[in-house]
Parts: C-alpha cells; structure tokens; sequence
C-alpha cells in the first residue's frame, strides 16, 4: 500500500481536478502573489493532501485498512464538508470526497501484506476486504529498525513520486485557481 507521499499527491490530484476552483476554503496561506499560492489556493491543495492520508488515522486505534477506507467515511467526509461550507460550494465537498476516495482506490491498487489483505472498500453495504491484485505501489515497511526497510520504503517513495508526482503536477497546472 502506498506511503503517505503518495496518497497526498493522489488528493492534491484528485481534489484539483474535481474541485474546478479554489473556493470555499478559509485563507490561510500566505506565500506570495502566484495564483498557485494564493492563500485560498494553497489551503485547498493543502487539505486536499490531507485528506488523502486522513484514513490512515486508523492505525491509531488499531484498525487499519477497515471503515475509514470505505465509500462510507468518502460519503460522510463529503457530508461534513458540505455541512461546514454549504450547498453553494457542492464542487468543494466532492473534491474533498474525490481527495479522501483517491486514498481507497491507491490501498485497493498496492500491495498488502498484513492479513486481512486489502479495504473494506464496500462498507457499510459489505464487510468484505478487496483488494486488485495489481500491486502498482509496494507495501510499506514498518520495521523501522531495519536498514532494508528504510531501503525499500525510500524505493517506494520514489516509485510513487514518478508514478503520481507528474499526475499532481499536471491537476495543479490544468486547475482553474482564482
């Protein structure tokens, strides 16, 4: 399964190309005039990273892989959004969702060692894991005490970053930013 590098760059991609615009965001960015670093632009690609990474807050209570990767929390994230910014900034909350999804579609892609292998991605509707079999993006090593595990989750950053690096970059780039 993908690293944290990677799935931040699949929710910048992702939030950029369904958001459209950079609104409904709070400015908190101060870096300059570009349109890129705008302060509502640069706390959008901000969040949408984010929320890429944000299921892998399971692993705090021991639950990995289950119910923040679902088409269930994408749809609850996507509903606390649209709560928070309301219905005039729709395209905002299906970003979010769109950033937090990518994070399911990379864990489905990888590859998954750890028994049960691959997401709930059907929950609340199944508790089944899926997993495709495609292995586009190695597991990462959490035997930090390893110098191979370092190796080999340095070889996978990079696998993700010439693989997802051009994706993001291409979103930012094509992204109409106010």
């Amino acid at each position: 399964m993908p690293s944290p590098i990677g799935h931040a760059l699949a929710g910048i991609a992702v939030g950029c190309v369904v958001g459209g615009r950079a609104s409904g965001w709070s400015p908190l960015c101060w870096f300059g005039r570009a349109a890129l670093f705008q302060r509502r632009n640069c706390i959008a690609v901000l969040l949408f990273g984010l929320l890429g990474i944000l299921p892998d807050i399971d692993f705090i209570f021991g639950q990995h892989s289950k119910y923040t990767h679902s088409i269930g929390a994408v749809v609850l994230i996507g509903a606390l959004v649209l709560a928070c910014v309301g219905w005039s900034y729709l395209n905002t909350a299906l970003a979010a969702s769109g950033a937090y999804g990518s994070h399911v579609l990379l864990d489905w892609l990888g590859t998954d060692t750890t028994v049960p292998y691959g997401v709930m991605a059907l929950w609340p509707f199944t508790d089944a894991y899926f997993l495709s079999g495609q292995e586009w993006f190695p597991t990462v090593c959490r035997e930090y005490w390893l110098t191979n595990c370092w190796l080999d989750n340095i070889r996978g950053a990079l696998w993700e970053l010439i693989l997802l690096g051009p994706v993001a970059a291409i979103a930012l780039y094509t992204r109409k930013f106010d």
